[in-house]
């Protein structure tokens, strides 16, 4: 299209003659195709390899696979079967992603063909000179060694106390497979003690002559095949359904089916939300869930089935520690933006992520109100700027990182939402989701979509937000004038060759010494801004509040003196505001600020600024700030509890017993901490407190157990040095491990069986338990005693100590 514009711009340029009338035409004309090409393309001024699309030689069509586990070899033997169309007239070969697959036999409709592993990779080649010109053939006989999926947790601990399990969330390692979208027949044959779980419908499960069950799951429906699960454990599952009908099959552990309802919480309201705010259906036959034992990320959104770290699967007690609530909804998402339409290229994985992000951030908004919303902002804000530390990637780049990927892109479709209206932006998206339906979309299909259903020429918005690094720094400074309030705004980013200044728009809040306040929406454009803003009743402005509601992705340095802050902590009407006006007076004195903080603390009880206010009076000991750690310690909120005991240090006795009933608190993180509190301020009464915590586990990583265990070390009992070595060691999940590794660093501790669980630890296939394993084994290698113990424990296993970074 953008070449058809631009022939016909040639062709009409020969029929003119140079008249001022038609100059003027003619410049007009160069605009309007200059808007067009802008609509249908803007090009990132960052070379990304990942920007390039796959070389396809064929279309599959369908699988019929079948695999058996091994738990002795740790792989899979396994028969695929894919029927596809060839692409191009000839094929020389084709490469499928197939690590540590060991193809027995590789056949063409019918015929051997040539093979070869190449690293990760299958090459098959041999390819009859022609093809017919669909329903072709390609079957692969194989079996699999690992190290890649499926991972196969706990059978090799002696004592049978770890889960045993087998899971992958992806094909690689098990099926060979190209980046296709298909329809499968997956039949998965194991052990009839075990339940198997996959994608689709489970059209049946035999019992075979020899113990074994064959489970036959079918996706009907195409979709991205590396978006495939595996899942074989001791469970059990629920049924429910949506109130559009979907069929719902969430899986949990029998022995912790108390842990049901709190996991799975608002499961079906998500479904309701999701599809009333996108307006399209949810897209699949059914959805299922389930969870597995030291899984390497939060969850992961294979297409109908999900499956997630049981570090996640909590009781009521557990549930403001980390509920399931935003990973849950965020995999949901992905049902419709990853598997319903999946992103290519691999620069727009922003179109997965950042959307899944987004909208489980709006649903949380639904449940738990607006201050949990803009508090997850906040933490997405910070996360965004931890990211531009590193390097100034704009979002659309397979380099970006998972913070620009996730929490910036999250950010950017709120703006863009604020930019475009709340109307246009849900029926612009409702548009990209049907007009790509089981398909594959970039950056700039998703830009065109929004661009055909609401004319909006954003093109300056993406080239800046998505295209683009780095984010806009503003200093702000203004002038109380009887009739006016002079704001300037300069931008103070960094000046790069692919980044300049940031065109927003936001609001301006100005206060007034009786209370009222006026409201006023700016437009930066330039570097350097001045706005005259009339003054209400020409009051003098007591405060000015930049970018009210925190809306923009934005740096800010905006020196005002502490009576402003004072006057915008209590009198902006928004919390978020209010809280951006407490953050500021960090710098000032507890005697200068105490009463101003106290005030924004009574005035609402929102967590933020209740957390702040206890962080930045933890210092001090005036009767009225003691008097407010008091009432937070015994607030009915399980997060200001936690920011008054993170907060407070005890100094004298009789401080113990205003955090005491701590030990009980319905949160299992406040009772540890409370516990570490106590008994490291009273060692000599560490006997009592531990006997009030006896009988507690904790949640992820038994945290309460960990540290009841490092503080009865701590005060004499050494003998529980063995139960935490036991907890450090191949019988327990990862979290137990790392909490019980921590816990005898923290103590000092190691002898000859530690070193070999550290060893054993530091070659588990999750980097979640090998980096602080490693961490541990670098530390105590400092000592010259341990590290020798070190050394002897790699000997012992067969392994060589790798070189220390210097």
């Amino acid at each position: 299209m953008i070449l058809y514009a631009m022939s016909r711009l040639k062709i009409i340029i020969l029929k003119i003659s140079i008249s001022q009338k038609q100059l003027s035409l003619l410049l007009l004309l160069v605009m309007n195709v200059s808007g067009l090409i802008a609509q249908q393309k803007i090009i990132s001024s960052y070379v990304d390899p990942g920007s390039e699309y796959e070389n396809r030689v064929i279309d599959i069509l369908h699988l019929e696979a079948s695999v058996q586990p091994d738990t002795i070899t740790g792989g899979v033997t396994g028969v695929a079967v894919y029927i596809f169309n060839p692409l191009r007239p000839f094929i020389d070969s084709i490469t499928m992603v197939a690590p540590g697959i060991h193809p027995e036999y590789v056949r063409i409709n019918n015929r051997d063909v040539r093979f070869l592993t190449s690293g990760p990779d299958l090459v098959i080649s041999g390819f009859p000179s022609s093809l017919p010109a669909s329903n072709n053939m390609l079957e692969i006989k194989y079996k699999s060694t690992g190290p890649y999926e499926p991972y196969f947790v706990g059978w090799d601990d002696p004592t049978r106390r770890m889960r045993r399990q087998i899971w992958a969330h992806r094909p690689t390692g098990w099926i060979p497979y190209i980046n296709d979208r298909l329809t499968v027949d997956l039949t998965i044959t194991f052990s009839s003690k075990y339940l198997v779980y996959s994608n689709g419908e489970r059209i049946s499960v035999t019992q075979n002559q020899d113990g074994t069950s064959s489970w036959h799951y079918r996706m009907a429906r195409p979709h991205p095949f590396f978006s495939t699960a595996l899942v074989i454990g001791k469970y059990a599952w629920k049924e429910m359904r949506t109130a559009s009908g979907i069929p719902l099959e969430y899986w949990y552990y029998p022995d912790m089916e108390d842990h049901f309802e709190p996991t799975y919480r608002y499961s079906t309201e998500m479904f309701d939300f999701l599809e009333k705010e996108l307006d399209v259906a949810y897209p699949w036959e059914l959805y299922r869930q389930a969870p597995v034992a030291d899984y390497l990320y939060g969850a992961m959104e294979t297409t109908t089935a999900t499956i997630f770290g049981d570090y996640m699967a909590i009781d009521e007690r557990g549930w403001w520690g980390r509920n399931y609530v935003n990973v849950n909804v965020h995999e949901l998402t992905h049902q419709w933006f990853g598997n319903y339409i999946a992103h290519q290229p691999g620069s727009d994985v922003w179109l997965t992520e950042s959307l899944a992000t987004y909208y489980a951030k709006l649903f949380e908004k639904s449940i738990f109100g607006n201050d949990y919303y803009e508090k997850e902002r906040l933490s997405e804000q910070k996360k965004t700027f931890t990211q531009a530390e590193q390097d100034d990637f704009p979002l659309a780049h397979s380099r970006a990182g998972s913070f620009r990927w996730y929490q910036k892109g999250s950010l950017v479709l709120d703006m863009l939402r604020d930019e475009m209206g709340d109307s246009l932006f849900r029926k612009a998206m409702t548009h990209y989701l049907k007009k790509f339906a089981f398909a594959e979309a970039s950056s700039h299909d998703f830009i065109k979509a929004f661009y055909e259903v609401t004319g909006l020429p954003l093109d300056w918005f993406f080239d800046q937000w998505l295209f683009h690094g780095g984010e806009p720094h503003f200093e702000v400074s203004f002038t109380a004038l009887p009739d006016v309030t002079e704001l300037k705004v300069r931008q103070i980013q960094p000046a790069t060759p692919t980044t300049g200044p940031f065109r927003v728009t936001t609001t301006v809040v100005a206060g007034y010494a009786d209370g009222s306040t006026s409201s006023h929406r700016i437009t930066l454009a330039g570097m350097d801004t001045t706005f005259r803003l009339p003054n209400h009743k020409r009051l003098p402005v007591s405060y000015i509040i930049f970018d009210s509601g925190n809306r923009l992705l934005k740096k800010i340095t905006f020196n005002r003196t502490f009576s402003q802050l004072a006057a915008a902590a209590t009198g902006a009407s928004l919390a978020i505001d209010r809280y951006e006006a407490l953050t500021a007076m960090r710098s000032f004195t507890p005697a200068v600020k105490r009463q101003a903080l106290l005030a924004a603390a009574r005035q609402s009880e929102n967590e933020l600024i209740y957390a702040e206010v206890l962080s930045q009076l933890g210092s001090d000991k005036d009767t009225q700030s003691i008097s407010f750690f008091t009432g937070a310690f015994r607030h009915p909120d399980a997060l200001i509890r936690r920011a008054a005991i993170e907060n407070f240090t005890p100094l004298n006795p009789g401080d113990t017993a205003r955090i005491v009933h701590l030990l009980n608190d319905p949160d299992y993180i406040n009772t540890e901490l409370a516990l570490r509190k106590l008994c490291t301020f009273m060692p000599e009464k560490a006997g009592f407190w531990l006997a009030t915590t006896a009988g507690e586990t904790g949640w992820r990583g038994r945290n309460i157990r960990m540290a009841w265990l490092e503080m009865a070390v701590r005060s004499g009992e050494s003998n529980r040095i063995d139960e935490l070595k036991d907890f450090a060691g191949p019988s327990f999940d990862f979290e137990t491990r790392i909490n019980a590794i921590k816990a005898l660093q923290s103590l000092g501790f190691l002898d000859q069986s530690h070193a070999v669980n550290l060893v054993e630890a530091y070659h588990y296939w999750n980097p979640k338990l090998s980096r602080p394993a490693w961490d541990a084994i670098s530390i105590y290698s400092i000592s010259a005693e341990k590290r020798k113990l070190i050394e002897s424990a790699f000997d012992q296993k067969g392994l060589t100590l790798p070189e220390f970074k210097k």
